[in-house]
């Protein structure tokens, strides 16, 4: 991630964790421990230390730096979300704290265990396919089906990427959903969750940070939960508000359930509550949860003329068509999906200028300063403007 680990420093923590302390903190009664639902097991620990949950040994390397730079991210998260639950209000928006939310969430979608699971799934489904068209020793074909690919360190792989995708998303609305019903939200171990209404049961993946109808829902306590929502595709609550109240469980309940379908081993709460009352049941947990994260497949398709090519196709697999979103109204029909490479987009001359400034940030043809000033929204630009106005002014007298 781009930080050096001064030697004189304190020895390296190896105990990482995918979920950081004060997020689940924000579940806790005293500070130290949390309630655990593990799903393999179905076992309830209503007093599980803070300190072992969601974490693993050099989880993001040994070297110390992709830990030393979310711990950075961490401290401004933890500010803005303490804020948020202490005023029940979301960031303002266009504004530092809003950036500051969206690039956490980002980075928490592609920190977890669960991102890891998938990122190493990709690899060895791609890597034997391509195998599979390379090799010509029967004896090495048949043995592809003993072998798994991995990547040496995928959580930390997809830390850098995370976070130069923040500008993709900064023109999702942001709202606050205030849970004021009988039932709390519960956090899984891959709380981060992104979603697309719109299309619903589709049969390829629209979960692309450009793509249109994305919908992004983490909880933050179990009195609320923060949602990131393209405005052009759905409505939220009221106009005049961005704060949502749900005094109804069936509601919260199904929010509750992209935590389950998407956690990889535990879901967490808070030790008061009473799981036995909102924990899905067996047979509603294996509906709700998919086995398989990523399809790989091939396909020939048609060129110019005669031409034809075979295009490998890499998707994060749809959601369960179990899970529903409430609360979204779509205010559009889905336009058609032709064909993955034309998934319709919110704006592709955005999302094409960040691809750009990526490319050339990672090319070494410009600094990071000058990456985060090209991919900063108008309106970024123009609040940063405004504030500068109003602090000359105040000068001057």
């Amino acid at each position: 991630m781009g930080f050096e680990r001064d030697s004189n420093l304190m020895p390296l923590n190896k105990s990482h964790h995918f979920v950081p302390q004060f997020l689940l903190r924000f579940f806790s009664v005293d500070g130290s421990s949390v309630g655990l639902y593990n799903l393999r097991s179905g076992r309830i620990v209503t007093g599980a230390s803070l300190k072992h949950q969601a974490c693993r040994d050099w989880f993001y390397g040994r070297d110390g730096k992709s830990e030393h730079a979310l711990g950075q991210i961490e401290g401004g998260a933890s500010s803005v979300l303490r804020r948020m639950i202490a005023t029940g209000r979301p960031p303002k928006r266009y504004s530092a704290d809003h950036r500051v939310l969206a690039t956490f969430l980002l980075i928490q979608s592609a920190r977890t265990a669960q991102a890891a699971v998938a990122a190493n799934e990709m690899a060895n489904k791609v890597g034997k396919l391509m195998l599979r068209n390379t090799l010509t020793d029967p004896e090495l074909l048949a043995a592809l089906d003993d072998l798994t690919i991995e990547l040496t360190e995928p959580a930390a792989e997809a830390l850098r990427p995370a976070a130069l995708e923040t500008p993709v998303i900064l023109d999702l609305k942001i709202k606050l959903l205030h849970n004021v019903s009988s039932t709390p939200f519960v956090l899984g171990d891959h709380p981060a969750v992104k979603h697309n209404g719109l299309y619903s049961g589709a049969e390829i993946s629209v979960l692309g940070l450009a793509n249109l109808g994305l919908q992004f829902v983490m909880p933050i306590s179990p009195d609320y939960a923060v949602v990131f929502y393209d405005e052009k595709t759905y409505s939220l609550g009221s106009p005049a508000s961005n704060v949502v109240k749900l005094p109804s469980a069936s509601i919260v309940t199904a929010l509750n359930e992209f935590q389950w379908a998407n956690a990889l081993d535990n879901i967490y709460f808070r030790p008061s509550d009473d799981p036995p009352r909102w924990t899905p049941d067996r047979d509603r947990l294996a509906e709700l949860r998919r086995n398989e994260q990523v399809s790989v497949c091939e396909d020939e398709v048609q060129l110019e003329g005669t031409r034809r090519a075979k295009v490998i196709s890499v998707q994060a697999q749809r959601p369960s068509r179990a899970l529903k979103m409430p609360l979204f109204r779509n205010r559009m029909s889905p336009p058609p999906l032709v064909n993955v490479g034309t998934l319709p987009l919110r704006d592709p001359d955005w999302a094409l200028h960040v691809h750009r400034m990526t490319a050339a940030l990672n090319a070494g043809l410009i600094p990071p300063e000058e990456f985060h000033v090209r991919t900063m929204p108008p309106q970024f630009l123009l609040r940063i403007l405004r504030e500068r106005a109003s602090a000359n002014a105040a000068k001057t007298g």
